[in-house]
């Protein structure tokens, strides 16, 4: 069981994020200020056969407008530094706004990296594209090198949108097409990171019979003679 753990500030939609890779709704959401996790949850998804743990996290500085305050960051941090000391981080997903970067997204990176080993992979998240202009990557082609530029370094990126695609509300069919997109975007990013020899079974087409499979090879054997001669 492999443990994806997802992070990010309050409101920029961490449990729509879990929902949308498990296809389902497992995490309590809110379109409000009203806080959904207070302290870290897993839910078990299943992604090209492989089992996988997704932790919502509590957003940084959330619960520092309540009243009384609760600084559930620190929260945040102590569950990094107990995984990280377990060995149990297998990816990290920095959710993050498509918006230009921020001091405070400099430093709630830098929150995520003073509490974890050098060698976390740490995959960026680009969230709230979903009226983003042209392709949603085109995001990441134009703001990439300045998030870069900021000393955050990534091990993958997704460019995707959280609005779930089902409920009462009738969504555009660009956007169910978008919902869907995203959701092949983030299995994706997590198996490449998490399984990198291991090759996804939608994509490998395998011959429907053995002589199929040797007629194949030999065709290729043939070509090779021909060339050598």
């Amino acid at each position: 069981m492999m443990n994806v753990i997802v992070a990010g500030e309050s409101g920029i939609g961490k449990s729509s994020l879990i929902n949308l890779i498990a296809d389902q709704q497992p995490a309590r959401t809110s379109s409000d200020s009203v806080v959904c996790t207070v302290a870290p949850e897993s839910y078990s998804v299943r992604i090209d056969g492989h089992d996988f743990l997704l932790w919502d996290t509590p957003g940084f500085n959330e619960g520092l407008t309540d009243s009384p305050r609760t600084n559930y960051s620190a929260q945040l941090h102590s569950f990094l530094r107990r995984m990280s000391f377990e060995g149990k981080i297998d990816l990290l997903l920095y959710c993050i706004p498509a918006s230009r970067a921020k001091m405070a997204m400099v430093n709630n990176y830098r929150a995520i990296c003073s509490v974890v080993p050098p060698t976390t992979p740490i995959a960026a998240v680009v969230t709230h594209l979903e009226r983003h202009p042209g392709q949603m990557e085109d995001w990441w082609a134009n703001n990439g090198h300045d998030l870069g530029s900021l000393g955050m370094n990534f091990v993958g990126h997704a460019c995707v949108t959280t609005l779930p695609a089902s409920g009462t509300r009738v969504l555009p069919s660009s956007i169910y097409e978008r919902v869907a997109e995203s959701r092949k975007a983030l299995r994706s990013l997590i198996r490449r990171v998490c399984l990198p020899y291991c090759i996804s079974p939608s994509v490998v087409a395998f011959p429907s019979s053995p002589l199929s499979l040797y007629e194949s090879t030999q065709t290729e054997f043939e070509v090779i003679l021909t060339q050598d001669t």
